[in-house]
């Protein structure tokens, strides 16, 4: 991935030179197929399908659309509205600030690393969401994808519903967290949430907290309840700080639950089970899942790089 590197073609660095690039178009809508750098897009952006835009230190004074098969490479960016990302689009986008809503929609996914994300963020059939150093000023919703935030910060609401599944490390909630049905579990380490926690529903492996099975996976803070209900998965939930209710009820795997500090009602001495044996451990689930994301979004972020600076100057 580019990690803030972003290889300018020639023709690119002459338009760094001008410091502005016309718009193909004189409509309030350019289109963007290439590579460019310190200019200002005057109305909305939109990256044609199949096509590759790669932009640095460039503000966007309008909304931004990725067409399906599309990508679009964001490095310290300002989007002065929406981000729109369709069928198999992708979005990279590293430290840059988008004001409006982050809408993904069967999407093949967005990667986002030291950004601010100023309103909703909202995945639905999409393949995932990766936020890395991220702040996120309102709600974060997925369904039916995987989420994956690392050393965040969500002022709102975080919910997923049928994500493959939701992992989430070192990242601070200001309000709900939610993770209904999914398929893999998730897992919670190092963070803080300010509201409820709900797991329900998930299956294969809910770790929160705890030293094992996944080894680096410290403490959690819950301001309100956190409940564990009707789960499949094996749930590993220790040495977390609950300020609410802890509920752990009508799970069917192996429920460990022990070294909570709890001041509300809890019930999950009476649910907890022995821990069985497995083949293989739940810890190689975790960290390959979370590889095999960042390797994806990596894989589509370098195909994007080289289609857009093949392209040539984006704007002409």
């Amino acid at each position: 991935m580019r990690y803030r590197k972003i290889a300018l073609t020639a023709a690119a660095a002459g338009l760094m030179a001008v410091g502005f690039a016309a718009p193909s178009q004189a409509a309030l809508t350019t289109f963007c197929d290439g590579v460019a750098a310190d200019v200002t897009v005057p109305g909305d952006l939109v990256v044609a399908a199949g096509k590759s835009c790669e932009l640095t230190n460039v503000v966007i004074n309008g909304n931004v659309t990725v067409r399906a098969d599309a990508n679009l490479l964001l490095d310290g960016a300002t989007v002065n509205g929406n981000v729109r990302v369709l069928a198999n689009g992708f979005a990279d986008v590293v430290g840059t600030s988008v004001t409006g809503t982050t809408v993904l929609t069967a999407a093949y996914g967005a990667y986002t690393e030291d950004s601010t994300l100023g309103n909703n963020v909202t995945a639905t059939d999409s393949g995932f969401f990766y936020s890395v150093g991220s702040d996120h000023a309102r709600n974060v919703t997925s369904t039916n994808g995987e989420t994956f935030i690392e050393s965040g910060w969500v002022t709102r609401n975080l919910a997923t519903t049928g994500d493959t599944l939701t992992d989430v490390y070192d990242t601070v909630i200001e309000g709900t967290y939610s993770v209904t049905g999914a398929e893999q579990g998730g897992v919670l380490c190092l963070s803080e949430v300010d509201g409820d926690a709900t797991f329900s529903g998930n299956g294969e492996i809910l770790q929160i907290g705890a030293s094992a099975p996944l080894t680096g996976c410290g403490y959690n803070a819950f301001g309100g309840n956190l409940s564990i209900t009707d789960n499949s998965a094996d749930v590993y939930v220790s040495d977390n700080v609950v300020r609410g209710d802890f509920n752990v009820s009508g799970n069917t795997g192996t429920v460990v639950a022990e070294n909570n500090r709890v001041r509300g009602e809890d019930n999950s001495a009476a649910a907890a089970s022995a821990p069985l044996a497995r083949s293989a451990t739940p810890s190689d689930v975790a960290v390959d899942r979370k590889a095999q994301a960042k390797a994806d979004a990596e894989a589509r972020s370098d195909v994007a790089s080289d289609a857009a600076e093949a392209a040539g100057p984006a704007f002409s």
